[in-house]
């Protein structure tokens, strides 16, 4: 077998149709030299930039334009119009555009860790690579892990895990790299307790092969702003997934393990303000590395694009934040009535930004979480960030909100994970406390969940787990020029609180290629 395209590994090797017009990412050869070269090679592309690619741009906001903290403007030009204006069907590109990348990206994974078995079992390394190789196989374990807990979290109810995960459709799975041609042999949909076992397996190897390295060989990638994965960012992953699953104990437990790290700290002040254009780490748990050949030759994306088209025109913003949403970071006020936390500052300027309507320019608040590293702009791409797929404040936020979700014995370890949170964000935390309990406990850190990760892609797996909808169409007072201008497509969106829309669909272009899944198709669609 010759060399053989990642393009065409997508096509017949994982049973999605694909665009053949569609820019080849890289090649895979079979036909090189086994050796640790070949291997490292491998591993760099099929685990590194795979996640790198795939922390930014549209893997982020999609999700976020979809649901209830943005509005879009009239003016946008449609970018973004068709998921935010609740236009979702199983043709929509929003679905079918991820679906098709992610098992690409497995095919390449499944392919690295063929591979680096071999080397590992051909006597051929010497005891420093032997253990390298190791490490590469818990990262690629990982990579796959987070592949399939993308596709979880987005393809499938898991709302159903705790009580009827085994007659709820789960994921096609895929474990070995073996490309075909022949539909027939294309998997269906696995049982959602099929999907949880397999991830949860790869995690775990992940988990003991990392800690393993980490033990015996080197901790240095322990380190806040690794652009390495560590046994922390796997633990990160996996109280993300267990809160998700509502495995409440065991989001507590790798949840406490990844806070345990000294190494990681809560920012505060300039320096949470300072993260978001990459000048402060400590907070960062896994961060891929990015420079700006890669951003040239489009191997990193702008986040920021979501939102504002700012190169295009510097007051140009497609989405903007709802009322609500500007509200919910004016909470708290200091002991002379300005506003005393530092997300106002971080997420939307501070004050009041001149944007472009249909009715000339005016000003209101817009979305400036992803401004940019300058030191990654090249000329037209601008904007651009290292990813950030991994923060400690998510885990103190999984903490306190696993641990109220458990007995009243756990009240205080969700109190006291929230306490540290929201101190760590006021710019002034002088007799902050927490007292609610209860039902009222959950719901505050909610909110601050809400606050603290909004823009970051976790609103749909959030909202769909609390069972709450929204209707778009609230009022904006803020500016009434604002108002006027909003999208009236994107004011008619409404949710329940159990809406089909919380889980996509399998794209359509799937189901034409693959006889096994034509009936297995998400409810609704």
């Amino acid at each position: 077998m010759k060399k053989i395209s990642l393009l065409l590994i997508a096509c017949a090797g994982l049973f999605s149709s694909c665009d053949m017009n569609t820019a080849q990412e890289g090649v895979l050869d079979d036909t090189m030299q086994l050796d640790y070269e070949y291997v490292t090679n491998l591993r760099n592309f099929s685990v590194y930039s795979a996640l790198r690619g795939r922390t930014v741009g549209y893997w982020v906001y999609n999700t976020e334009l979809q649901l209830d903290q943005f509005i879009g403007m009239a003016n946008n030009g449609g970018r973004g119009g068709n998921i935010a204006n609740g236009y979702l069907n199983s043709s929509s590109s929003e679905f079918s555009s991820p679906y098709e990348s992610l098992y690409s990206g497995i095919a390449q994974v499944n392919f690295l860790l063929e591979r680096a078995e071999q080397l590992k079992n051909s006597g051929d390394l010497n005891e420093d690579q032997a253990a390298q190789v190791d490490r590469y196989i818990a990262e690629a374990h990982f990579t796959r892990g987070w592949m399939y807990f993308w596709l979880l979290d987005h393809y499938t109810n898991t709302n159903e895990a705790k009580t009827n995960a085994e007659n709820t459709y789960g994921l096609q799975l895929v474990s070995k790299y073996d490309p075909t041609g022949d539909s027939s042999k294309y998997p269906g949909r696995s049982s959602l307790k099929a999907s949880i076992d397999f991830i949860n397996d790869d995690l775990n190897a992940a988990f003991s092969g990392l800690k393993n390295y980490e033990e015996n060989v080197s901790s240095a990638f322990t380190a806040a702003g690794s652009n390495y994965l560590s046994s922390y960012a796997v633990a990160a992953l996996q109280a993300r997934m267990a809160l998700v699953l509502g495995e409440y104990q065991t989001a507590v437990d790798k949840a406490q393990y990844v806070i345990a790290n000294n190494n990681y700290k809560l920012t505060t002040l300039d320096d949470y303000i300072d993260m978001w254009y990459d000048e402060n780490v400590d907070e960062l748990i896994f961060a891929p590395y990015v420079d700006k050949g890669e951003i040239s030759n489009q191997q990193s994306f702008s986040t920021c694009q979501g939102w504002n088209y700012w190169w295009t025109d510097p007051t140009l913003c497609d989405y903007i934040p709802t009322q609500e949403t500007v509200f919910s970071l004016t909470e708290y006020e200091d002991a002379e009535g300005y506003i005393n936390d530092v997300r106002f500052i971080a997420f939307l300027g501070g004050e009041p930004s001149n944007i472009t309507t249909e009715n000339g320019v005016t000003k209101t608040y817009v979305f400036w979480k992803y401004p940019g590293n300058k030191s990654l702009d090249t000329s037209t791409p601008m904007y651009d960030n290292t990813p950030k797929p991994f923060r400690l404040s998510e885990q103190y936020l999984i903490l306190a909100e696993a641990a109220a979700m458990l007995e009243s014995d756990k009240q205080t370890i969700a109190v006291n994970a929230i306490t540290d949170l929201v101190k760590a964000r006021l710019i002034d935390p002088t007799g902050f406390t927490v007292d609610a309990t209860g039902n009222a406990l959950i719901q505050y850190i909610r909110s601050e969940r809400s606050k603290e990760l909004m823009g970051e892609g976790f609103r749909l797996s959030d909202l769909r787990r609390w069972k709450q909808g929204f209707d778009r169409n609230q009022p904006y007072t803020l500016n009434p020029t604002v108002a006027a201008n909003r999208s009236i497509n994107g004011l008619t969106v409404k949710y329940t609180d159990d809406d089909f829309r919380f889980v996509w669909a399998i794209p359509k272009s799937e189901m034409d290629v693959n006889p096994q899944i034509r009936v297995q198709q998400n409810p609704g669609y």
